[in-house]
Order: C-alpha cells, then structure tokens, then sequence
C-alpha cells in the first residue's frame, strides 16, 4: 500500500514565540515519519495571507490528508483561511491536550474549539485527534490518512453504468449530480446495446484465454460447459474494452431480462475475473451501491461484493446475503472450490458459485439521498459457514443482536443492495463520513 501524504500546519498564536512550539512541531513530523507517512509540513503561517500560501504550497504538493496541528490558542482567522482554501481536501484538525498544564495559556484546546466551530460553520467537514505525539495517536492520524486518500481517489474516479434500472426497482434509481457534488465522482451512462453489440464482436481468442483463468481456479458444475463459457466470456472482453477506452474505477450493468432471459448470457463470470483486477462492479445499475464497494475495495485493498439479503436466519442470529454467482473467486471459503454453473433460477448463463469464506467483516451501503443529504449504512459482524447454498453466498452474523440489527436497517431506509469486506472497517468509514459530510449510521 502507497505511503499516505500528510500535510502539516502547525498553528499558533502570532503574538506568541514560545521555544516549544518548535520542538512539537520536530516530534509531530518525526513521529508521522516514523510512523509511516510522508509528511510535507508547511511554514507556520501567521496571518490569513501566510494562510493562503500555506494552503497552495500543500495543494501542489498533493497531499492526501491536511492537519492543522494545534499547539497554542490561534488568530482564527488563519485556520478559516486554510479550510477555505482547501474545501475539497480531507481535513484533520490534531490538538495537544495543553502545551504546559501548569501555565494554561496560550491553549491549543482553545484553538481547536474555536476555529473547530468556524470550519464546522463554513460548511468543512473533519476530523479530530486530541493528544499528546504519542503512539496511539499517530496511529489514528495514519488511518485517517489513509482513509483520506480512498476520498481522494473518489474524487477522482469514474464510474460507468450501463442500462436502466430494472423494471420494478425504484431503489436503484439516483440522480448522478448528488453523488457529483457531494463526492466528486464522474459517472458515465452507457445503452445496454452498446455492450451487447461490443460482445457480439469481441475476440474468441480473448474469450478463451478469460476462461482459461477461471477453469485454473473452479471445477464445472452439471449445467456448465466450456463453450458456454467463453460464449458468457464475450462479455468480459467487451467490459474490459469499455474500462480502458472510458478510463472506468467501477461499472454496473443491467442483466435481466434482456441479457439473462432474453440472450440467454450473464455478465457474472466477467464481474468475477474483473473484481480480481482491482475493477468493483454491482449488479442492476445501483451507482451508490458500487460508489461504496468502490470505497469498501479500497480501504482493505481487497475485492468487496454487492449482496442481497435473502434470509432471516433467527437461530444463526444472522442474516443470509447473497447474489447469482459473480464474486471474485479469492473470496472462497478454504478448502471449497468455487463451481461454474447456469443461473441458478433461469438455468441460463455462466456464474461462479462459492460460499464466502468466514471471519470478520464489515457490510455497508450508501443510500440515496433523502433530504438532500447521503447517509452510509454501516455494520461490522462475522461471516460464518454458508455450505451448500447456491450462488454467491455469505451467513453474516452483526454484531448487533438480529433483530435490533434488521429493525434499524430497514427503518432508516437502507436499499436492497449492500456491499461486503472483509476485516472490522467501521472506523475507517466514519472517518470517510466526517471528511466527505456523509452521515454515518451505525446499525
């Protein structure tokens, strides 16, 4: 994983030239440093212009995450400055809990209270750190920065969706310009009839050589045989010319009923070989869903999967997710072999069955907006066994009791998709919350 950039500003008051103010200054880079990160520390600016030049200087640099470093009490007009002019750059503001306990001021608590309110009423989202350049706080500030680089890569990503909505599912249906303005994502719309006429072309030898990588790594279940495969494979080869030319982080298409019923084919062997390239995908074009596998994938450097719930499991104190078949074959369960058979409902197309392998996890979905606000659904849990089930399928056990879990879900709304990781991120998405002014909702 890249080392994450941070920019530094050391805030002080200009009326006061105190010899500490240096020496946390050096054990804060020292310690980032020392810690993981690469650290571009900007002169320690004391009026609103030195704010400005601050501000470009970091800008250039191309940092992932700013922190305003808080060693005494502030002109808080500077550390306005510097959120306004980085408004679209993920902010951390990190006071000392007091420079010396026994001389109370200048206070750095007095600065981040106070320019903590007037970067909150600019409209800024951020996070905060209070404590001493110690261990346990530096880890907090490299996650955030870590976390901060995943949004900065959002605001670069481009997103292609390919079809309309299903018929009847309105919850999939999002305006693209609230996830523009809010995230910074570009989303690109494609007719269904432009991948179909792009797999009508495609290469047979690139087809193959598609289901070569998938017959190395699954058996072939009764309904599957290698040239329906590579027939299915076609559109694999036609998503990953789209990707290239287009530039696409991430795609969703609609499958049924044209492509499933209809063709008789599935895109779901190409999510799967796809999400083992670093490429999220979501089924039935539900941009937000993939907006959030997006970031899910990113933050655990990991494949993320898109599932329904499809089951109440009360004596497991689990819900059952599941999908057709199109997850990245990693994903497995140990020791199972993932299996390629038709659709499991229609008996049509290619999918790639496997029970999702157990361990922690983390379930998410950003939702469409309501209010004019996005909220992000988030629950940390553990997988469990989920053997002999068809498609791809994952017992999730939330750390929540079952009931309180699925009661909140669907009382704050939560669309019928959700995205899967594995590893307990909750932190890192309320992190990814304050930076970007996405409401966290813990279930």
């Amino acid at each position: 994983m890249t080392r994450p950039r941070i920019g530094l500003v050391t805030c002080v008051h200009p009326l006061y030239d105190l010899p500490a103010v240096a020496a946390r200054r050096r054990d804060a880079i020292e310690g980032l440093q020392a810690s993981g990160c690469e650290v571009v520390a900007a002169e320690t600016p004391r009026s609103p212009a030195d704010a400005i030049e601050a501000a470009a200087f970091l800008r250039k640099s191309g940092v992932d995450l700013v922190v305003l470093f808080f060693v005494t009490w502030v002109t808080e007009g500077v550390t306005l400055e510097l959120a306004r002019q980085l408004m679209d750059v993920p902010l951390m503001l990190w006071a000392l809990p007091y420079l010396d306990r026994d001389i109370p001021m200048p206070s750095p608590m007095s600065g981040i209270t106070a320019s903590g309110s007037n970067i909150r009423r600019l409209g800024k989202s951020f996070a905060h750190v209070i404590g001493q350049v110690a261990p346990g706080v530096l880890e907090n500030i490299v996650r955030a920065a870590r976390v901060a680089a995943v949004v900065g890569s959002l605001r670069q990503a481009t997103f292609g969706v390919v079809g309309t909505p299903c018929p009847g599912m309105l919850d999939v249906e999002a305006d693209d310009s609230d996830f523009e303005k809010a995230l910074g994502v570009t989303t690109v719309r494609f007719a269904l009839d432009e991948l179909v006429a792009a797999a009508q072309t495609a290469s047979p030898a690139e087809a193959a050589h598609a289901a070569d990588r998938l017959v190395a790594v699954a058996d072939f279940g009764p309904e599957c045989d290698r040239p329906s495969l590579e027939r299915n494979l076609h559109l694999y080869v036609a998503l990953k010319e789209m990707i290239r030319v287009h530039s696409l982080d991430g795609y969703s298409v609609r499958c049924w009923p044209e492509l499933r019923d209809g063709r008789k084919i599935t895109p779901c062997t190409a999510h799967a070989l796809l999400a083992e390239e670093g490429i999220p995908s979501t089924c039935e074009v539900d941009l937000p869903a993939l907006i959030g596998a997006f970031v899910l994938a990113r933050l655990a450097d990991a494949p993320a999967f898109n599932f329904d719930i499809t089951g109440y499991l009360e004596d497991e104190g689990a819900i059952q997710l599941a999908h057709c078949g199109a997850a990245a074959p990693q994903l497995a369960a140990d020791g199972v072999r993932p299996l390629l058979r038709a659709h499991m409902r229609t008996g049509t197309g290619a999918t790639l069955e496997f029970p999702f392998k157990t361990g922690p996890a983390t379930l998410a979905k950003l939702m469409r907006p309501s209010g004019g606000k996005l909220k992000l659904a988030v629950a940390e849990g553990e997988v469990i066994s989920s053997e002999g089930i068809r498609g791809s399928v994952a017992t999730f056990r939330p750390n929540a009791p079952l009931a309180v879990f699925m009661g909140k879900w669907i009382r704050e709304a939560v669309e019928h998709h959700a995205s899967m990781v594995y590893g307990c991120r909750q932190r890192d998405l309320e992190l990814f919350c304050e930076f970007t002014g996405v409401e966290c909702v813990p279930v």
